[in-house]
């Protein structure tokens, strides 16, 4: 699957350029935030979010290429049944770290606020390790699927802006607990 997503990201770099000129700041990295959730209960409140990084190349003003990394947290739930035949349920968090790879096009607007639509490919790899009476364990899953995604970035400046995305993952990997079907993003941009 890796070899995949190296030739999707090697055609879609090497085919775009014949489309335009190259712009002004053709190259940013941007900063996000993802799945902002606020939980309050008697226990107290709290806060949690994922978070990544984007590099994306301008090929022209119109077309661009994306890959970005997301660190993920993902709740794991095991139940297991003790002698007594009471089932015990126990939830573990972890972090998985998908990427994303895809190509954007922008549509031309006289204003501070640059929509876009894309098209791409999202990989995940996730194990899970452990000890059993019988032993350790590993149990790795790797998933890719297409999908699509769509934002508006509102440029403060030429070089500065914030970036709303969503992405929406197409294929039947979305049962995988890192694969949420749909994931909105906000963050920053700097062109470079």
């Amino acid at each position: 699957m890796r070899k995949a997503i190296m030739t999707f990201v090697a055609l879609a770099l090497a085919a775009v350029p014949s489309f335009a000129q190259k712009p002004r700041y053709s190259n940013s990295v941007s900063v996000f935030v993802s799945d902002l959730s606020f939980t309050s209960n008697a226990s107290g409140s709290s806060f949690d979010s994922d978070f990544g990084a984007a590099l994306e190349h301008m090929f022209s003003d119109r077309f661009s290429a994306e890959l970005s990394v997301t660190s993920q947290r993902i709740d794991r739930y095991a139940t297991t049944y003790t002698v007594g035949g009471l089932p015990a349920t126990i939830t573990s968090s972890d972090r998985v770290y998908p990427i994303d790879a895809g190509v954007s096009y922008h549509f031309f607007t006289q204003s501070r606020w640059k929509p876009y639509l894309g098209v791409g490919a999202h990989y995940v790899s996730d194990s899970v390790r452990g000890t059993s009476p019988v032993g350790n364990y590993r149990f790795s899953r790797r998933s890719t699927d297409a999908e699509v995604s769509g934002g508006v970035t509102y440029q403060f400046n030429p070089r500065l802006g914030l970036r709303l995305d969503a992405k929406q993952i197409l294929g039947g990997s979305g049962d995988f607990g890192a694969n949420a079907k749909l994931k909105g993003s906000v963050g920053l941009s700097l062109r470079f």
